[in-house]
């Protein structure tokens, strides 16, 4: 990588700051970058541009994210050692509503054996750019299934869609998308996390949630809306009510959520990007939440982990779609994957984000 930025960053974060709740007390460690696949590695351009998602069995490692406007599987004999890239999920044709992007965040094992991937599905035609040379969107949640381990995919259609239609000459990014999608403890529900576009009642870009039972899964009408306290409304077409919110001026996007059993605790990572502050990163950055039952966030249980832009601009640094992978059963350790740029663009000497990682880690303080 060629800035010292993000070492001189992650020098600065080292410091553990535990999170103020009084019945968790949890620092969050970063330690330097690592790049993993640079720009036009493999053939590949602004990638990863979502979640990854880590495909168990088999030797090595295979795993799935978008790249441009389409979805690529990615193999090698392990995560520094990449080597192979294959498109397996394509935008749709003019017309379809994923015509403009098709970009797999999440893929969950159903119990028939199939894999689910959830997948950020753009309608791009007649949209406005939201600058920086990027399309806008009228964005769905799809559902693509696998019969043979994420070598081909079949499409099934949109399982989560914004209340508000598609308008023309409106916002350039609209609709519900960049989906996360997790099988809770439990073992009874699938929850998909979600950016939702719509700013309805003065709203901003908010995380929002979703449900559905696991033997509901791969029909698109088995999913509801989390609105009011309750999962009560249906998955395409119904209102939604954030969990977590940027508040003034700042807009909440790109959440990802596991299950760490040894804290017993949801840890969603996410990125704030505070669009009043301009170039400039101080609320804006990468953060990181606990919850109890992954629906509920307080807000004195979340903390900033990296100052940094998580919106790409043209010239400027950008990280952002992160992913955090546990290296271990405890769910508390593992590393953090990104896309990063140091100066995004498309014409030389810039670049747009490439695959990068940071180790993290979620430790108890040291008692005083």
């Amino acid at each position: 990588m060629q800035s010292l930025l993000p070492l001189l960053i992650s020098l600065l974060i080292a410091a553990c700051t535990p999170l103020k709740a009084a019945d968790i007390g949890v620092c969050v460690n970063l330690g330097p970058p690592q790049t993993l696949l640079a720009d036009k590695a493999l053939g590949l351009r602004a990638f990863p541009d979502g979640r990854l998602s880590v495909l168990s069995g088999g030797q090595g490692v295979r795993i799935i994210f978008p790249a441009g406007v389409n979805s690529v599987l990615v193999e090698g004999p392990d995560m520094a050692q990449l080597n192979k890239a294959t498109t397996v999920l394509e935008r749709g044709k003019p017309g379809e509503f994923d015509n403009g992007y098709a970009g797999i965040n999440a893929i969950v094992k159903a119990r028939n054996g199939e894999l689910a991937a959830f997948y950020h599905a753009e309608d791009q035609e007649g949209m406005e750019s939201v600058g920086s040379g990027i399309p806008g969107f009228y964005c769905r949640i799809a559902l693509a299934v696998s019969h043979d381990g994420g070598a081909t995919f079949e499409k099934r259609g949109p399982v989560l869609a914004g209340s508000a239609a598609k308008k023309l000459g409106g916002l350039a990014d609209q609709g519900v998308g960049e989906p996360w999608v997790l099988a809770e403890p439990s073992g009874e529900y699938w929850y998909a996390y979600y950016s939702s576009h719509e700013r309805l009642m003065g709203r901003g870009v908010d995380i929002c949630v979703a449900r559905c039972r696991v033997e509901d899964a791969l029909r698109p009408g088995g999913w509801k809306k989390f609105h009011q306290g309750a999962f009560t409304e249906p998955g395409q077409g119904g209102k939604d009510s954030p969990i977590m919110t940027g508040s003034a001026q700042a807009d909440a996007v790109l959440a990802q959520v596991v299950f760490s059993p040894e804290l017993r605790q949801f840890i969603m990572i996410f990125c704030l990007n505070a669009w009043s502050e301009g170039g400039s990163a101080n609320r804006s950055g990468m953060y990181v939440a606990f919850s109890r039952d992954g629906i509920e966030w307080p807000k004195e249980r979340m903390q900033q982990i990296w100052k940094v832009p998580v919106i790409a601009h043209t010239g400027a640094e950008v990280a952002w779609h992160p992913t955090f992978v546990p290296s271990d059963s405890t769910g508390r350790r593992g590393w953090l994957y990104y896309g990063y740029s140091e100066n995004w663009g498309w014409k030389d000497p810039e670049k747009p984000h490439y695959l990068v990682r940071r180790p993290i880690d979620f430790t108890e303080p040291a008692a005083k």
